[in-house]
């Protein structure tokens, strides 16, 4: 990436997901979820969601086109992110910003983000699992951030504002040591010295996410097992077992699919796997989550599947341009509400983790903005369902409808 030149602001977005599960004899009913009391918050925070997942799919099947590679993105960051900055934007700017981000032109500003805020309170009131979602501001005195964008974020998105020396090398240190705290050690740190020097002010956001499955997979039932790669190949990859999830299997056009539930949560792993012939990325894009929460027959599910650990990184400026917000990433856009006429996006780059066994999914993601500046019913019968080949994954607050994360798997093991 090319150096900072100029003012910069840099909007930072941290997410790490810790989902834990114990290894105890599956159960043959899953613990009931509970949902968030406030339905008044859940029903304002649909218009936020379905934004966000509009956003994601797009953005999903443009970064995995052609590539038949690992994939693992949280749309929720980088919707979160965007449109955080979003407020901070004016004029055509922010049409281009709204009409890439999925947001519907009779929604108005105040609207969107009322319901980004529900969002994100309903998701930090789950019952039964950790999520815990914080935003930070940071500034330099030299050239602070405006007082109206501050009182916004606080007011919508609950941040947090602190005032920096962003020439010092410990101001690095110190937001890098808010990010750890908020991930839980997660992720120990996001930015380095010289891309604090190069700023002038930054936006975070932490996402912790830790909750156990309802039905463990037993570890004593993992045993190797082939999967088919992308490339033609085969590997042995660890598979793990649980062989009844009640009322657990789906199935639609071109695909089959798992729903893992969390105990005592509205919050869902959804595990695709596509029919012969059709790709991860292809059910993606065509997903629809309200297919996955109705019933679909009476039936157990014997389900197979592997550990997988893999990371991924891109910049997503091409995809976001493409999407309608190429005005935002070049001099002349209007980010004057944030605090200066000169900002402008240098790129959007995101970085994830995810890791899946018995124990549970650990899943990090890091998305950055750098700002530049100019000069059911009881089953009687049994599906079985083995992911030996190249699947999606979403991991979905099914009370909203928000997705947090979701991806594609070509190797479990690269």
């Amino acid at each position: 990436m090319r150096p900072f030149h100029g003012w910069c602001l840099i909007l930072v977005l941290m997410i790490a997901s810790a989902t834990a599960q114990t290894a105890k004899t599956p159960k043959s009913t899953p613990t009931p979820a509970t949902k968030p009391n406030d339905a008044v918050q859940i029903e304002q925070s649909k218009i936020a969601a379905a934004a966000l997942n509009d956003f994601g799919r797009q953005l999903i099947t443009r970064v995995a086109t052609g590539k038949h590679e690992n994939l693992f993105v949280s749309p929720l960051s980088i919707f979160v992110a965007l449109t955080m900055a979003e407020t901070g934007s004016d004029g055509q700017t922010r049409t281009a910003m709204r009409h890439g981000l999925a947001v519907p032109v009779n929604v108005s500003e105040d609207t969107l983000h009322q319901s980004a805020s529900a969002l994100l309170k309903s998701l930090n009131s789950q019952q039964g699992v950790e999520l815990s979602i914080a935003n930070g501001l940071w500034s330099d005195p030299s050239e602070p951030l405006s007082a109206h964008f501050v009182q916004q974020s606080k007011e919508l998105y609950e941040a947090d504002a602190r005032t920096l020396d962003f020439r010092h090398a410990g101001a690095a240190d110190v937001i890098n040591a808010w990010v750890k705290q908020k991930t839980h050690g997660k992720i120990p740190s996001i930015v380095t010295p010289d891309v604090v020097r190069a700023s002038k002010a930054m936006l975070t956001n932490a996402v912790y996410f830790r909750g156990k499955w309802s039905v463990p997979f037993p570890k004593d039932d993992t045993q190797p097992a082939p999967f088919h790669l992308g490339n033609g190949h085969e590997k042995n990859v660890p598979m793990m077992h649980v062989a009844s999830l009640r009322g657990a299997y789906r199935a639609g056009d071109g695909y089959e699919a798992a729903i893992l539930d969390y105990q005592s949560s509205t919050i869902k792993l959804f595990a695709v796997l596509p029919a012969p012939g059709k790709s991860p990325e292809d059910v993606l894009a065509g997903l629809w989550l309200k297919a996955f929460l109705s019933t679909y027959g009476s039936f157990d599910l014997n389900l197979s599947l592997p550990r997988f650990t893999f990371d991924f990184s891109y910049k997503l400026k091409d995809q976001l341009e493409q999407m309608g917000m190429a005005v935002a990433f070049h001099p002349g856009a209007e980010f004057a509400p944030m605090g200066s006429p000169r900002f402008f996006i240098g790129d959007v780059l995101h970085k994830t983790r995810v890791e899946v066994d018995e124990e549970g999914t650990v899943a990090a993601a890091a998305t950055a903005v750098p700002m530049k500046a100019m000069s059911a019913m009881r089953p009687t019968n049994t599906k079985t369902l083995v992911f030996d080949r190249p699947f999606a994954v979403v991991l979905c607050d099914t009370a909203t409808g928000a997705i947090l994360f979701a991806g594609v798997v070509y190797d479990p093991a690269p």
